[in-house]
C-alpha cells in the first residue's frame, strides 16, 4: 500500500506546538444568512471591522460586501446550504458551484445548519479545492485546535455562536464565563447580521420577526423595519461588544480563519 505522504506531512504539522496552545487566540466569523443589505449596513455600523480580520461566509451577491472585500476589510468563505429547498441548487455539486461565485477566492466553508457529510467534504476538497471548513459547534469548549478530517480539509471548531449562546440560556453577558475566553485555545467567534442589527435578546424573540415575513420579505428588510423592531435592552450585540473588549483588554492575538489554516500548515 502507497503512503500518502502529503497527509502523513498535514499530520505531523497540525500535531506540532501552536500559538493557541500557549494563550487565546480568537477568530472573528460571521454567516450572512441572506440578510439584507439595510441588515449588513446596520451590522457593519455596529463593528470595529477593521480590528476583527472578519471572515463572512457568503449565501448571496452584495454589493456592500463585495466593496469591503475589494478594500481588504473583509475576508470571504463560503455558507451553502444543502438542505431541501435550498435556494443554492437542487444538489450539492450545483449548491456549491452556486457558492464559490459569491467568493471564488475563498478556500473556506461553513455550512448552514453545519450539514456535513462525507459527499461534501470531499467535493469541496477535491473538486472545489477548498481546504479549511468551520461546522463544529461546541459551548465554550476548552482548549480547542484545528484538526484534519478524513477528507483533507481542515476543521476549526467554533467556541462561540450567538444562537447558540442563546439557545443554551446562558444570559446576555460573558463576564460568568470570562475564564472560558482567557485560557488557551482558538476561541472561533460566530455571528450573524440579523442578531447584531434587531439586539438579539433571545431565539423566540428573534423567531417571531423571521415567522412573521416571507423569504422574499426577509431578503429585503428595510432600514424602517429595523429601527421598528430593533431591541434597544440588553441583546446579543452586546454580548459580541463584550467579547470583543475582552480580546482587546487581554491583548489576545486575533487571526483570520485563512491565517489560522496558514499558521497550521506553516
Amino acid at each position: 500500500m502507497e503512503i500518502d505522504n502529503h497527509m502523513k506531512e498535514l499530520l505531523e504539522r497540525a500535531s506540532a506546538p501552536h500559538l493557541w496552545d500557549e494563550q487565546p487566540v480568537f477568530c472573528f466569523t460571521s454567516d450572512i444568512d441572506w440578510a439584507s443589505e439595510a441588515v449588513i449596513g446596520a451590522y457593519f455600523q455596529k463593528l470595529p471591522i477593521d480590528l476583527l480580520k472578519l471572515t463572512v461566509f457568503m449565501t448571496h451577491s452584495s454589493d456592500m460586501l463585495s466593496r469591503a472585500y475589494a478594500a481588504k476589510r473583509i475576508q470571504r468563505g463560503i455558507h451553502p446550504n444543502f438542505l431541501p429547498g435550498s435556494s443554492h441548487g437542487d444538489s450539492f455539486r450545483e449548491v456549491i458551484k452556486t457558492c464559490m461565485s459569491f467568493a471564488p477566492e475563498t478556500i473556506c466553508t461553513r455550512s448552514h445548519r453545519a450539514f456535513d457529510v462525507t459527499d461534501t467534504a470531499h467535493m469541496l476538497y477535491n473538486d472545489f479545492h477548498l481546504r479549511c471548513c468551520s461546522n463544529v459547534f461546541t459551548t465554550l469548549a476548552p482548549n480547542i485546535s484545528p484538526f484534519f478530517l478524513e477528507s483533507k480539509l481542515l476543521q476549526v471548531p467554533i467556541f462561540f455562536e450567538d444562537g447558540s449562546f442563546l439557545y443554551n440560556s446562558l444570559g446576555l453577558s460573558v463576564a460568568p464565563y470570562r475564564k472560558y475566553f482567557t485560557t488557551p485555545g482558538l476561541k472561533v467567534i460566530s455571528f450573524h447580521p440579523m442578531n447584531m442589527a434587531f439586539n438579539t435578546p433571545d431565539i423566540a424573540w428573534m423567531r417571531q420577526i423571521k415567522d412573521s415575513m416571507s423569504r422574499e420579505d426577509f431578503n429585503h428588510i428595510s432600514n424602517e423595519m429595523i429601527e421598528r423592531h430593533q431591541n434597544r435592552e440588553k441583546g446579543i450585540y452586546d454580548v459580541v461588544m463584550e467579547i470583543i473588549h475582552l480580546a482587546q483588554q487581554i491583548q489576545a492575538p486575533i487571526l483570520s480563519l485563512q491565517e489560522i489554516y496558514q499558521q497550521t500548515i506553516a
